[in-house]
């Protein structure tokens, strides 16, 4: 007998394609994909988490020297993509945010951001990430919760 907190048997989002991809992979689509973020690094990944760092001495400000809002968010964003991205194995440039929610806690000045994203929900159309992101002093400085729409995989050859 299923217990009420355990999935629906096939209700689960597809498998990975050949596992999740590597920093490496990541770091190559952040490249071809997204050059604005040229000072973002993924170090670690898995399914079920990223870290993210970025040189926070090349992102905007505003003036006092804090890393601006929008930046933040975007850091939050990109890391919350990377992950979804990761886990499904393939890029998928065409999942897109569909909500982001941030709080801004702490004044992150420019030096090592850390950004630590973990899969909440992964779907079969909706994923859910929460992220916090930490300054070099390893203060939290925003904590969000990213929600991804996410297409399905093309049928492959002899499908369908």
């Amino acid at each position: 007998m299923r217990d009420a907190g355990s999935p629906m048997p096939g209700a689960d989002a597809p498998a990975p394609v050949a596992g999740p991809l590597s920093p490496d992979e990541l770091n190559a689509l952040v490249r071809r994909q997204f050059p604005d973020y040229a000072a973002c690094r993924v170090t670690d990944a898995s399914g079920t988490h990223l870290l993210m760092e970025a040189d926070g001495a090349r992102l905007r400000t505003r003036p006092g020297g804090t890393i601006s809002g929008p930046e933040q968010a975007g850091l939050v964003d990109l890391a919350a993509f990377l992950l979804i991205n990761a886990r499904l194995g393939r890029p998928t440039p065409m999942a897109l945010t569909t909500s982001l929610q941030i709080s801004y806690l702490n004044r992150p000045r420019p030096g090592l951001l850390r950004t630590h994203a973990r899969m909440a929900k992964f779907g079969r159309r909706l994923c859910v990430v929460l992220a916090e992101l930490r300054d070099e002093a390893g203060d939290l400085a925003a904590s969000a919760t990213v929600t991804y729409s996410v297409p399905p995989a093309a049928a492959g050859p002899g499908t369908g």
